[in-house]
């Protein structure tokens, strides 16, 4: 027979045994959980006869929050960071550069700290001989 919501109310919760209250809640995980399966295989079986198909996978492709594409997290690094152009050149090792971005590298503090000079004086631009960028 199955309870009213005031049949339920009246339960005495707190004089159960904790080993009867994991079963009720047990039970009740069940009931929630087959109850879910069933609505999903009613939402399912309708998409089928409206023609669509739906997976897990296709339901959860598509769209993010805020309905912008869904990419997956290394793409879109890749497309917030782009490469920079390097600003700054190594004139003892001219492979060595940096963007200006982020902490100087190594070789940079160790040139200024030996020669003295600003980290200006290493600009690309002033190596060639033109004006400095800023």
């Amino acid at each position: 027979m199955a309870r009213t919501g005031e049949d339920i109310e009246h339960l005495e919760l707190e004089n159960l045994s904790d080993e009867q209250l994991r079963t009720l809640q047990s039970r009740i995980r069940e009931i929630i959980n087959q109850r879910v399966q069933s609505r999903i295989d009613e939402f399912r079986l309708m998409a089928r006869e409206a023609g669509f198909e739906m997976t897990l996978s296709k339901i959860g492709e598509g769209q993010g929050r805020r309905g912008r594409p869904r990419m997956d997290r290394q793409s879109a690094m890749d497309q917030r960071r782009g490469p920079l152009p390097p600003l700054y050149r190594n004139p003892e090792n001219p492979a060595e550069t940096w963007s200006g971005r982020g902490m100087p590298p190594r070789w940079l503090r160790d040139q200024m700290e030996k020669t003295g000079k600003p980290k200006e004086e290493y600009l690309i631009v002033q190596q060639e001989g033109g004006e400095p960028a800023t």
